[in-house]
């Protein structure tokens, strides 16, 4: 067995192998930068929609205000016309005593 020929197993350079490993982290981070800009482009959608939420909240508290400052005046009215009423009552029960 003195006369075998070995016979060497091809190899990679290792410039290319460092060659490969800068692509792949190259692709990495080019897939991590993607992910990032969409997750971004996702996030400002989602403020936005927030704002047009909080227009329309405010928009109905504005309302409901509105709504309760027309109640405190009907009330007001309808606090006169009760004590006018009853000054009316006083009046007319002091009138047949």
């Amino acid at each position: 067995m003195t006369d075998a020929i070995i016979i060497p197993f091809p190899g990679r350079d290792p410039a290319a192998l460092s060659q490969d490993r800068l692509q792949t982290a190259l692709a990495g981070l080019q897939t991590a930068l993607d992910e990032q800009r969409r997750a971004l482009s996702d996030w400002r959608f989602a403020m936005a929609e927030l704002g047009v939420g909080m227009a329309g909240l405010g928009h109905a508290l504005t309302c409901y205000q509105d709504g309760l400052v027309s109640v405190e005046e009907r009330l007001g009215g309808l606090r006169q016309s009760s004590a006018a009423l009853e000054a009316w009552a006083d009046g007319v029960l002091a009138q047949e005593a």
